[in-house]
């Protein structure tokens, strides 16, 4: 297979992700199911099925996808976003919407880490010498890019009196074209497990929990910050609420929040680069304190531009964590240890979701917010601080 055609699955693999994440509901989505009835509560637990759905699929998902191959796990996965999408418009109660994050769940849990792996996959058949951080720090931008335009988009439909309603139809259209690109992806060559399930399951074990100090802290802080910045998300249109914006503003708002993730995604291995590994990391660990802290204590104006810090967090945090994990694994288990990573982000959040939801609903934002604040500082110092000084151990014992 020549290198041209496998170097095309790249550039479709950036497109995927833009029409993956081009969903103008998700600005409003929030008044969206206000508007059929649910509660701060009922959302949180909306999510907690979601995460329970991917936590309980992530692995064997994985490993389908290691098994089975990218194209036709990508192909199942879009087909399954699409029909999950398209159930939001008839939704009149919690029940539907339920079932509609079940197959949401089983679509995400299927594309998470296939996307990935794919991409190093694709490079490492080609022989490629191209930085593979770069590449996927493209790919997460092209995503993050699209959720942008959507959510700019959301807002001008907003302005001339589209409702919540009327966009969760535009979404669902916009849902399938990720499914339509997915049949042109080409397989990429490389090395499968070929032995029994069991057999397999130890040598992904070994490779990812018996490989290294090293690699157990990589994927612990790629779950509890990967989870910091999703718990906010679903907080931020909640406080934009409180203080007062207006909702046809939701949509450019979440777009320039999304295109801040877009640009330190793109750029993140420059940023690395200049900072050094260290600092990146300690920024990562150190802006979901800030945010937390600011949505707890600032209730005007400014507290829109102190949400920035999760959305750096997210997107030097997508690359820098990810790249770690990716460069750490072979590609026979790769979607497989993608899949393990994001199960820890679902177990989370399946723990604390619904915590918050009731504690916003209960005590209100800003006490809920103090209280993550504080949790991220001992998560800052439990396991970022050890990450750090991990890193700084492997790296003189490399170079002696």
């Amino acid at each position: 297979m020549q290198n041209s055609q496998l170097e095309k699955n790249i550039s479709k693999v950036y497109l995927i992700r833009f029409f993956a994440m081009f969903m103008v509901l998700m600005p409003v989505i929030v008044p969206f199911f206000q508007s059929v009835g649910i509660g701060m509560e009922g959302v949180y637990i909306l999510q907690s099925v979601f995460a329970v759905t991917v936590f309980i699929c992530e692995i064997p998902s994985g490993y389908i996808s290691d098994l089975l191959g990218r194209k036709k796990t990508l192909i199942v996965a879009f087909f399954l976003k699409g029909l999950g999408f398209s159930l939001f418009p008839f939704a009149q109660d919690l029940s539907l919407l339920i079932i509609a994050e079940i197959i949401l769940g089983f679509s995400v849990s299927l594309f998470s880490g296939t996307d990935t792996a794919i991409i190093y996959d694709t490079l490492e058949a080609m022989g490629s010498k191209k930085a593979q951080i770069k590449i996927l720090g493209k790919s997460i931008s092209a995503g993050t890019f699209g959720e942008a335009c959507a959510s700019l988009i959301a807002s001008l439909l907003m302005l001339v009196s589209f409702n919540p309603y009327q966009l969760s139809i535009i979404s669902a259209i916009f849902s399938w074209i990720s499914f339509f690109i997915a049949f042109s992806i080409i397989e990429p060559p490389r090395l499968k497990m070929n032995n029994t399930h069991k057999e397999n399951f130890k040598y992904i074990y070994r490779g990812l929990f018996k490989q290294s100090t090293l690699m157990n802290l990589i994927l612990l802080n790629t779950i509890f910050y990967f989870s910091s910045t999703l718990f906010a998300v679903w907080m931020f249109q909640k406080y934009w609420e409180n203080i007062h914006i207006p909702l046809v503003y939701f949509g450019f708002l979440w777009g320039i929040y999304n295109l801040v993730v877009s640009i330190c995604s793109r750029y993140a291995y420059k940023i690395e680069k200049h900072l050094g590994s260290s600092v990146t990391l300690i920024l990562i660990g150190l802006f979901p304190i800030a945010g937390y802290f600011g949505i707890s204590f600032i209730d005007h104006f400014l507290g829109v531009v102190i949400c920035l810090s999760f959305q750096v967090c997210r997107g030097l945090g997508q690359v820098i964590l990810k790249d770690a994990l990716n460069k750490r694994v072979t590609a026979d288990f790769r979607a497989t240890a993608n899949s393990i990573s994001q199960m820890g982000v679902r177990i989370l959040f399946t723990i604390i979701g619904p915590i918050i939801g009731v504690l916003i609903d209960k005590k209100g934002l800003s006490d809920t917010t103090l209280i993550m604040a504080i949790f991220y500082c001992i998560v800052f110092v439990a396991v970022m601080i050890p990450l750090v000084l991990q890193r700084k151990n492997f790296m003189q014992i490399s170079k002696a």
